[in-house]
């Protein structure tokens, strides 16, 4: 069965069944005995009726929210549209299922595109392309790596810091271009579960971290936000270094993203060494992420509340960065610091933290 992001309707073989989201689950009033033929009764008709041009918002017997775009029927959500129907109280009773109704309708479209994939765009013509682009753009970073004369690895800080800022524009984009291309393959079923990293490699965490950052702090972005690095360490991991960059590339990214004034108050990066473990937190100053969201942060498909009204994005960033950092032995945590115990000032430091345990899977 195809899953999505919220609990869901089907229709197979004209038997409706009801069934738990990836990010909340089914209210319970949809498994009554009594309920049953009135509900399959009521989205039998939705599900026949439906079309793939818009997206149909109602309340359902229960008084939950439902969205309807073709073949999808999110069920069992709790929005401003939604009314007391044959409950009460479904509000505090279900605080995990509660949305904005424009957040809703993003992500359906979104699901019904992604599960559709193959109709909007042969497949054959985005691998043949993808491929010619990904080899056109290792061409142009191995000719600028000779223009900026890096011979070793370690040399890489100092000569990217007495380049031109043309040259500095070049290098940049051409590894943006390669994360851009390394995310699409994230989408390929279980490739995370087939991942094999060569762990007979070794590099320096720091310098990759370092790299990321003085790669963001010269983008193509007018105003940019200036990023805080501190902390200093030339501890060694084990692993492909592609890999670990495109890990703290997505934290930093989700960081500038998210930070409510990037110009006067920019991301902050903070590397720590102890004696148990390797620490990087990538903090960014904004609106607090609502704690009945934060057990989601790191499921497939999830976009928080927070600024979601004008921020892009598939909800796929803190999912894959999770993903990834388990092939280094890691793991990613979150916290929030509110700046105000003033209840009406919704601003905290959002703290994303990558932990490495110094051990053997490691290396270090």
């Amino acid at each position: 069965m195809i899953e999505f992001s919220y609990p869901f309707a089907k229709n197979h073989d004209n038997q409706i069944s009801f069934n738990n989201g990836r990010l909340c689950c089914l209210p319970k009033e949809y498994l009554k005995q009594t309920n049953q033929v009135l509900l399959k009764s009521f989205f039998t008709k939705i599900l026949s009726e439906s079309t793939s041009q818009d997206v149909i918002i109602g309340i359902d017997p229960l008084g939950f929210t439902f969205l309807n775009l073709d073949f999808i029927c999110y069920i069992g959500l709790i929005t401003n549209k939604s009314d007391r129907g044959k409950y009460n109280n479904l509000s505090k009773k279900y605080p995990l299922n509660k949305f904005d109704i424009e957040y809703l309708k993003k992500q359906i479209k979104f699901e019904y595109d992604l599960v559709n994939f193959k109709e909007f765009i042969p497949i054959d013509i985005v691998t043949q392309n993808l491929h010619e682009l990904r080899g056109l753009n290792s061409k142009i970073s191995g000719n600028i790596d000779r223009i900026m004369k890096i011979e070793k690895e370690e040399e890489w800080e100092s000569k990217f810091d007495e380049q031109t800022e043309s040259v500095k524009k070049i290098y940049v984009g051409s590894r943006l271009i390669k994360f851009i291309l390394d995310n699409i393959k994230f989408f390929q079923p279980n490739f995370f579960e087939n991942l094999k990293l060569d762990y007979s490699k070794f590099f320096v965490a720091h310098r990759s971290v370092s790299k990321i950052v003085k790669i963001y702090r010269n983008d193509f972005k007018k105003g940019r936000a200036d990023i805080e690095f501190t902390g200093s360490s030339g501890i060694k991991i084990s692993g492909d270094k592609e890999y670990f960059e495109i890990l703290i590339k997505i934290l930093v990214e989700n960081a500038l993203k998210y930070s409510q004034f990037p110009k006067r108050i920019g991301p902050k990066v903070e590397f720590e060494e102890t004696k148990k473990r390797l620490n990087i937190s990538v903090h960014s100053y904004g609106k607090s992420i609502p704690k009945t969201e934060q057990p989601y942060l790191f499921s497939r498909g999830f976009r928080s509340s927070v600024n979601k009204d004008s921020k892009e994005g598939t909800g796929m960033g803190l999912y894959n960065a999770m993903q990834i950092s388990k092939h280094f032995y890691g793991k990613i945590s979150f916290e929030t610091k509110k700046v105000s115990n003033d209840e009406n000032i919704d601003l905290s430091w959002n703290i994303f933290t990558l932990r490495i345990e110094k051990s053997m899977h490691n290396n270090i």
